[in-house]
């Protein structure tokens, strides 16, 4: 971008400051307002007691080696540490946890040995905000990735979450067990997914990588039970920390699981006091008292059905989005070039960005619309429901005309939903859609502006900050991005030279 001069850089520095401030009055003033005066229902299943027995936790210490999919980002700066352990235990197997059920599930028989391992970042202790966040792994692509964490890590860590990432997949242990035998050799989580009533399958868990987790539901209850109680002492998975509720998430492959786990599972287990889907959860039952927050993006809504929500359950569509950001991809394309876990069709490890590009029509792929601002407020909004009894802002939805198709404008822009400033004053022609190809369909592309585009549609910075803000502001007001977000946002703005 072209340099200005010192006044017009003065002009804009006191223009943002003077909407910052309003910004802040105002969405603070408005949130004050909003709490006071909300309907508050029935206490929902905030800090769940459990019966579930906790996994046997044992921190990993194989020397040479270093740990799969571990966070790719310096967690040293927002004072966090990261640890890896073993978790083993015995489960259960059960008939009816199955995608589509809203019966609560049965068990079948149990004994069945496991042993898988979780990731743990922890922050300092004065830095703890009482949330434990427990990510499923997404294993689509054949390895485990924490997409959720991917996507939305800069507020997390800002925010003082403590963070788990659990292996629960055979997929994903499978490929940990063949990417470091020395380190994960003695991992399993097999077992027969034969019912002995008719001989059909126990977990038909759809056809997405996955050939049957039958032990995947306690082995993600029994891991989260563990990091809850953490015990152990300076041992303990999160050492002088008090963890006061426990919220599930997952993306994709991961959320369309743990869908299936709020609707079978969660009424026996209860260890978890909120769930937050990212791209999406199947349909919920209506009775369970559980908050939960699906954040879906405009790239999956066109494949996949938007269900109904419910007193306790919310679903939020965000316009412009792609099913994982070019941030999200930014992050794992890190992690998986530093691991070289991700083996393509030639036989040799390649970036996740890689294993999209070749179903793409239109590159480089990924909208800039940063579903985690908007997955991060979901997190914030479980976290007060649970704590506060104050209900998350109210399902979001783009608009849709009598055949239930998407209304759009008149640039074929998506109406309704959340919008964020980077697709209503974006920097980037950007497109929630690719080709026909999966996974490129659901990932879009973006392509930034010129500077002469810039200055033609926005004519100075004073106006693109105007319009930012003013994106932002309405996000904000309405609850669908953290305050700090938007206000975050809105000084970027002023650093984009304009006219």
């Amino acid at each position: 971008m072209k340099t200005t001069n010192t006044k017009a850089g003065g002009r804009r520095k006191a223009a943002a400051a003077i909407l910052t401030a309003a910004l802040i009055g105002t969405t603070l003033s408005s949130f004050a307002a909003a709490s006071a005066g909300a309907a508050i229902p029935a206490a929902p299943g905030s800090h769940a007691v459990s019966g579930v027995p906790a996994a046997a936790l044992t921190q990993v210490n194989v020397p040479g080696t270093t740990a799969l999919s571990a966070a790719a980002v310096d967690l040293a700066k927002y004072g966090y540490t990261e640890r890896e352990f073993y978790a083993a235990g015995t489960a259960n197997r059960y008939r009816g946890a199955v995608a589509g059920s809203l019966q609560t599930a049965t068990v079948i028989d149990g004994g069945w040995a496991y042993r898988t391992r979780v990731l743990v970042r922890a922050p300092e202790p004065g830095h703890f905000n009482g949330t434990l966040l427990v990510e499923w792994t997404n294993v689509t692509i054949g390895v485990d990735a924490d997409f959720v964490f991917a996507e939305a890590h800069e507020d997390l860590l800002r925010q003082g979450y403590a963070y788990a990432v659990v292996s629960v997949q055979k997929v994903g242990v499978d490929r940990l067990k063949s990417w470091s035998p020395a380190r994960y050799g003695t991992l399993s989580v097999d077992a027969s997914n034969v019912d002995p009533q008719g001989g059909g399958n126990i977990d038909n868990c759809g056809p997405i990588a996955c050939a049957g987790d039958p032990l995947s539901w306690d082995v993600y209850s029994q891991v989260a039970q563990a990091l809850k109680v953490n015990a152990g002492g300076a041992h303990a998975p999160f050492p002088g920390l008090k963890i006061h509720d426990v919220i599930a998430t997952g993306q994709s492959q991961s959320a369309f699981r743990i869908s299936t786990y709020y609707d079978t599972i969660q009424p026996l287990a209860n260890v978890f006091d909120g769930f937050v889907m990212w791209d999406r959860a199947g349909l919920l039952r209506s009775d369970l008292k559980v908050p939960e927050v699906s954040v879906n993006s405009e790239g999956l809504s066109g494949l996949a059905p938007t269900f109904p929500t419910t007193t306790y359950t919310r679903a939020w569509e965000v316009a412009g989005s792609t099913h994982g950001s070019l941030y999200a991809a930014e992050y794992i394309d890190a992690m998986f070039n530093r691991d070289h876990a991700l083996i393509g069709p030639t036989g040799q490890p390649e970036s996740f960005s890689d294993w999209v590009d070749p179903s793409c029509a239109v590159l480089p792929a990924f909208s800039t619309v940063p579903n985690g601002l908007v997955v991060s407020a979901a997190l914030d909004s479980v976290k007060k429901w649970i704590e506060l009894r104050k209900p998350a802002p109210p399902t979001i939805l783009f608009t849709r005309d009598a055949s239930g198709n998407f209304v759009r404008d008149a640039n074929g822009m998506i109406e309704g939903g959340v919008r964020l400033s980077q697709f209503v004053a974006p920097l980037a022609q950007i497109s929630a859609f690719n080709g026909t190809a999966f996974p490129c369909l659901v990932s879009g592309w973006h392509r930034y502006f010129t500077q002469a585009e810039l200055d033609q549609r926005y004519g100075t910075t004073r106006n693109y900050v105007a319009q930012v803000g003013a994106a932002m502001f309405t996000a904000a007001k309405g609850g669908y991005v953290l305050p700090s977000d938007a206000v975050e946002a809105t000084v970027a703005a002023t650093k984009v030279s304009i006219g």
